[in-house]
């Protein structure tokens, strides 16, 4: 068994895991946790709420007229 895995065969199929693909899928995973985290703390909402405001507080006066 562990040598299918070493030559990136899944057992009983014709599929071959690549490191490439092995790269990709972990890329993936990482990017949907990430996400998925954000979400749930509502980084993202409160990201974009600190930049507007800062972009609120720097404005020149001649723009607020």
């Amino acid at each position: 068994m562990s040598e299918l895995i070493v030559l990136g065969l899944i057992p009983g199929t014709q599929i071959r895991i690549t490191f490439v693909l092995w790269m990709v899928l972990m890329f993936a995973l990482t990017v949907t946790v990430l996400a998925w985290a954000a979400h749930r703390t509502h980084a993202f909402r409160n990201w974009m709420v600190t930049i507007h405001l800062l972009l609120l507080t720097r404005q020149r006066p001649e723009a607020l007229r």
